[in-house]
């Protein structure tokens, strides 16, 4: 077998054992439930909440800028639309960390178990 045969095999191989493995990863709703049975899912489910109350609170002053006829109401409403959004972006941002946060647990004891797995070939 020439070298550019046993490389192609070799990279198609590899190519088999990634698709196997990204076929294992959960999708981004399987991230968001996984999230939920961590350790701070309490947390989450009183960041849940408040982003809620955030959006709601981000469409409300929304509303009141547009229909308010004072530029002194406008600027009132405008600068706690922008409040509200950062309360929102701010909770979005530590949700999606906190998913990240559980991925990246999740791949190193993934790893763990990899290592002495190889461990236990290698010792035997």
């Amino acid at each position: 077998m020439k070298l550019d045969e046993q490389i192609k095999q070799s990279l198609q191989q590899e190519a088999q054992q990634l698709d196997a493995i990204l076929a294992q990863q959960p999708g981004i709703f399987g991230m968001i439930n996984n999230s939920y049975r961590g350790a701070l899912r309490i947390w989450l489910i009183i960041a849940s909440i408040a982003g809620v109350i955030a959006t709601a609170l981000l469409l409300w002053c929304g509303y009141e800028f547009v229909m308010a006829e004072l530029v002194i109401d406008k600027i009132h409403w405008g600068i706690w639309f922008i409040v509200s959004l950062f309360i929102q972006a701010m909770l979005k941002l530590w949700f999606f960390m906190e998913m990240n946060r559980n991925s990246t647990v999740r791949e190193i004891k993934r790893l763990e178990l990899a290592v002495e797995r190889l461990y236990n070939k290698l010792d035997s």
